[in-house]
C-alpha cells in the first residue's frame, strides 16, 4: 500500500507541472536569408567574444559616420486597421480578461517585451552561420563597403585594431544560395553596379566551409565570363587587381562582395592592418643578415691572397738561405 500511497501523493502534487514548458521554449535566432548584407568575419575558437568585438567596432564606427542609431519599431496594421462590426465584442472580452487578478502579470510584461524586440529594427544583428569560427553581422546600411573601407583605413592609421578575437571582417554586399543560378543571378545584379561602366581589373577570391558540391573552377569560369560580358576591357589581374570579387561559400549558402583595393588592404585583416611594421622590421633584418654575409664572404676573398703571398715570400728567403 505504501507505494500507491506515495503515488497518490506524486500525483497530486502538481506544483511544477505547468512551469516545465518554460525550460522548452525554442531559442529565437536568425539565420542568414537570401537578399541579406552585412560583415563576415572570422575568429579563432572564440565566437562570442568575436561577436561582441564586431559589434562595438561597428557601432564605434557607424556612429562616427551615420550618427548614433535611432530604434525604429515596425508598426502593426492590425492595430491601426479600423474595427468591423462584430470586432468590438471580441475587444470588451479582451478587456475582461486583461482585467481577470487570475492572469499572471509576469507572462503579460514579457510577452510585451518579446513583441517590443521582435518588432524593434537593429542597424547590427548576429546571424547564425552554422559553421564554427564564421560570424556574420546583418546590416541594415545600404551600402556596408563604405564602413568597412572606413575600418581599415582608420586601423591602418592609427596603428589600433580595437579587436582581439576578430581576424577579418570583410563587407558582404549580397547572399545568395550555394548554387550555380543563384549565385550567377545575384552576381549579375552586382557586377553591373561594379564592372559595366569603367574597364578594370579585377581578381575572384573563393573560399568554401563544410560545402563540397559547389567547385572552385565553376565557379571562378562563369564569374570571370559574366564580368568580361559586362564590359571587353575589363582584365584579370590575380596580384594587383583593382576590384576582388570575393565568395565565401558557407554550407548551403552564398556570400558575394566586390570591394576595391582588397589585396593592399592585407585582405581586410586587421592584425596585420595594425602592426605593419612587423614584417617590416623582419625583412630589415633579413636583408642586413644576407649583406653581413656579403661582406664577410669579399672580406675573406681579400685575405686570401695575401695570405697567399706571404708563403710565397716565406719560401723565397728559406730557398736562398739554403743556397
Amino acid at each position: 500500500m505504501e507505494p500507491s500511497a506515495k503515488k497518490s501523493k506524486m500525483s497530486g502534487n502538481n506544483k511544477y507541472k505547468p512551469n516545465k514548458k518554460k525550460y522548452f521554449q525554442n531559442s529565437k535566432r536568425q539565420y542568414l536569408q537570401p537578399g541579406q548584407r552585412g560583415f563576415f568575419a572570422t575568429c579563432n575558437m572564440n565566437e562570442k567574444g568575436c561577436v561582441r568585438e564586431c559589434y562595438n567596432l561597428l557601432n564605434h564606427y557607424a556612429d562616427i559616420l551615420y550618427g548614433p542609431e535611432q530604434e525604429e519599431v515596425q508598426e502593426e496594421p492590425e492595430k491601426n486597421q479600423p474595427k468591423a462590426e462584430g470586432e468590438p465584442e471580441k475587444a470588451t472580452e479582451k478587456a475582461a480578461s486583461e482585467e481577470d487578478p487570475d492572469d499572471d502579470d509576469l507572462e503579460a510584461a514579457a510577452a510585451k517585451c518579446r513583441e517590443s524586440l521582435s518588432s524593434r529594427k537593429v542597424r547590427f544583428q548576429n546571424v547564425d552561420t552554422g559553421t564554427t569560427n564564421c560570424v556574420f553581422i546583418r546590416t541594415l546600411l545600404e551600402d556596408p563597403v563604405t564602413l568597412g573601407k572606413h575600418i581599415v583605413q582608420d586601423i591602418a592609421a592609427t596603428g589600433k585594431s580595437m579587436s582581439r578575437f576578430v581576424l577579418r571582417l570583410v563587407p558582404i554586399e549580397t547572399v545568395c544560395r550555394a548554387n550555380m543560378p543563384d549565385i550567377v543571378e545575384a552576381a549579375g545584379a552586382l557586377f553591373d553596379k561594379h564592372f559595366l561602366k569603367e574597364p578594370s581589373s579585377y581578381g575572384i577570391i573563393f573560399n568554401h566551409r563544410f560545402n563540397q558540391q559547389i567547385k572552385r573552377d565553376q565557379v571562378i569560369t562563369q564569374l570571370a565570363e559574366l564580368v568580361n560580358s559586362k564590359n571587353v576591357g575589363n582584365k584579370v589581374d590575380l596580384q594587383k587587381a583593382q576590384k576582388s570579387i570575393i565568395v565565401e561559400v558557407l554550407r548551403g549558402w552564398c556570400l558575394l562582395s566586390v570591394i576595391d583595393n582588397y589585396l593592399d588592404c592585407k585582405k581586410f585583416n586587421l592584425a596585420e592592418l595594425a602592426n605593419p611594421g612587423d614584417k617590416k622590421s623582419n625583412d630589415e633584418s633579413d636583408s642586413k643578415s644576407v649583406k653581413s654575409l656579403e661582406k664577410g664572404d669579399s672580406k675573406e676573398e681579400a685575405e686570401e691572397p695575401k695570405e697567399g703571398a706571404k708563403q710565397i715570400q716565406e719560401t723565397a728567403e728559406d730557398a736562398k738561405q739554403i743556397q
